[in-house]
């Protein structure tokens, strides 16, 4: 692309060069995101100049750019012409991407800023989304880092391993990380304001942290503490907080049906969804039969919880075993699925079946026809969907208590199955989950877990609103949990 093509398409894109707001297409909502507040501080005062920020497809990564931008220029007052966004997933680029990052950043230096980064006083950023579809992206960013001392870059992408393999050592010490997932049950919380904003982060900190005492003490009793007076403290709002709760097990967490009716959300995620199988992760893998990725997709919803044998969805997919290990790779990449092994001992176990859950439980109800308000009357639907929820928010538990290094959960099958098991050095906190009153259900696979280990206590997720505890386990609503989490 010549020098003034690309110069046209930047000015297209940066409409704050003339003056004008950051255009709604591309900051797209006013509401921010917990995320948000992290990741701006971390644009601001971080050492390392490179940001990048994983997640799967209309997750929000474009609108957070766009907010970042408009923060940066209306709060920050950075100087309009010091912030450049690009996205490479343009179709002008798409056709000739080779070269473009360099090529626009050339051109937003001569043109725009009329001097060398050198002689700017300040930070200059520069966004760059959907990084990974712009060859040798890596190598280009080392050169500009490593020639310039104020250049801060905030690179987006839509694949886990591309992103990391791609930067492998060559940003080494230059690179930081975020992942950006589906919105937490907590998020429909702050978006209808049941709860304001601050407080509604206080709350599930104050919770969190007292789940983290209890764990590390072996002692549950701040951990109730915390939950009862939550409970009482709550119970006026709880009708909508309960509402909201059923909501998100129909919609999940994608921004895109935040405010969209149950029915018209189906729409949005399965359009979604089929553009990212059949579009992007084929066009990435050089899948030649997207469909059949979305037939296996489509076989492990309908298995979702349960142990799941590759030779049979190979079977049933009418693939071979091979392809089915890299479908699953594909979608692991794109964050469609969580994979839970089996448990044993303080690593996990290299044999036995996983459990294979969807990542966001809108998508698995889009796979499995049950974006419905019938399905909350139907206990056989709502029991693996409730599961598929408290399996994500789960693993943002385990990531919050192992202090941001991993997100990895496992399920127990000895001696009496147990939903979930995390596992941190100094932590070992076995989950069952109840459809249904806990109180009244059999738990004696998660008793026996407790019991063999020699730990203090477990807890049940139920879907009844029963907050109990007998001497080792703790009964916890949904709606409190999926909001601590």
């Amino acid at each position: 692309m010549d020098d003034a093509n690309v110069l046209a398409l930047l000015n297209r894109m940066n409409l704050w060069w003339a003056g004008e707001d950051v255009q709604e297409s591309l900051k797209k909502a006013d509401h921010r995101r917990r995320e948000f507040y992290d990741i701006r501080e971390r644009v601001l005062t971080s050492q390392r100049p490179i940001l990048t920020i994983r997640g799967p497809r209309q997750v929000g990564k474009t609108t957070l750019c766009g907010q970042l931008i408009e923060s940066l220029l209306t709060e920050e007052k950075i100087p309009n012409n010091r912030v450049l966004y690009i996205t490479i997933e343009n179709s002008a680029i798409l056709s000739n991407p080779e070269g473009v990052i360099e090529d626009a950043i050339e051109a937003f230096k001569t043109n725009i800023l009329q001097k060398d980064f050198r002689e700017i006083d300040g930070t200059v950023y520069i966004f760059i989304d959907e990084v990974q579809k712009a060859p040798n992206w890596a190598e280009t960013l080392k050169y500009y880092t490593d020639t310039y001392s104020n250049l801060q870059f905030i690179a987006t992408g839509s694949i886990s391993t591309l992103i990391k393999s791609d930067a492998g050592e060559t940003l080494i010490g230059r690179l930081e990380e975020r992942i950006l997932l589906p919105m937490k049950f907590i998020e429909y919380v702050r978006y209808e304001s049941v709860i304001d904003e601050e407080t509604v982060d206080d709350e599930a900190a104050e919770l969190r942290s007292k789940f983290a005492e209890s764990l590390k003490a072996g002692d549950s009793t701040a951990l109730r503490g915390a939950l009862s007076r939550f409970f009482g403290l709550y119970e006026t709002k709880k009708p909508q907080l309960q509402r909201l709760k059923d909501e998100y097990l129909l919609k999940g967490g994608y921004p895109g049906v935040l405010d969209e009716t149950i029915p018209d959300s189906y729409t949005v995620l399965d359009t979604d969804l089929r553009n990212t199988v059949t579009g992007d992760l084929a066009n990435v893998f050089q899948v030649e039969k997207p469909e059949k990725v979305l037939r296996v997709l489509s076989l492990l919803a309908a298995s979702t919880g349960s142990k799941v044998s590759k030779s049979s969805i190979a079977d049933a997919a009418a693939v071979s075993r091979q392809t089915v290990d890299a479908y699953l790779d594909h979608l692991d990449e794109f964050y469609l699925l969580n994979r839970c092994p089996t448990y044993s001992g303080s690593e996990y176990a290299a044999g036995g079946l996983p459990k294979i859950y969807i990542q966001d439980v809108g998508i698995y109800n889009t796979l499995n026809g049950t974006v419905a308000e019938s399905t909350l009357e139907n206990a056989d639907m709502l029991g693996p969907i409730f599961e598929t929820a408290v399996c994500d928010h789960s693993r943002r538990l385990q990531l919050f208590l192992s202090n941001g290094q991993n997100a990895d959960i496992s399920y127990n099958d000895s001696g009496g199955e147990v939903d979930f098991v995390l596992e941190g050095n100094d932590y070992l906190l076995p989950i069952e989950v109840k459809n249904g009153d806990s109180t009244s259900r059999s738990l004696r696979g998660l008793q026996r877990f407790i019991e063999e280990r020699d730990i203090e206590f477990g807890i049940c997720v139920n879907n009844s609103d029963v907050l109990d505890h007998t001497d080792d386990i703790v009964h916890i609503p949904a709606w409190i949990y999926l909001f601590l989490c």
